[in-house]
C-alpha cells in the first residue's frame, strides 16, 4: 500500500476519519488525535457514571451484582 504514510496526514489536515478498507471492508480508523482523546474522556466519564451508580446502589443495601 504506496499510500499508507500519508493517510495519518490526510485525517490530521481533513480533522476527520479516515478509513483504511481491504477489499471494500474498513479494517482500521485513522483518526485526529483531538477526536481520540474526545472519545477517551466520554468513555472515562461514562465509566466514572456507572461506577457512583453501582455505589449508590451499595450504600442503598443492594447487593445484586451488575
Amino acid at each position: 500500500m504506496t499510500a499508507a504514510p500519508t493517510l495519518p496526514f490526510r485525517a490530521h489536515s481533513a480533522g476527520r476519519i479516515t478509513y483504511v478498507t481491504r477489499r471494500g471492508q474498513r479494517r482500521a480508523a485513522i483518526l485526529p488525535v483531538g477526536m481520540a482523546e474526545a472519545i477517551e474522556r466520554a468513555e472515562d466519564a461514562a465509566d466514572v457514571a456507572a461506577a457512583r451508580e453501582a455505589l449508590a446502589r451499595m450504600d442503598a443495601g443492594d447487593t445484586r451484582s451488575p
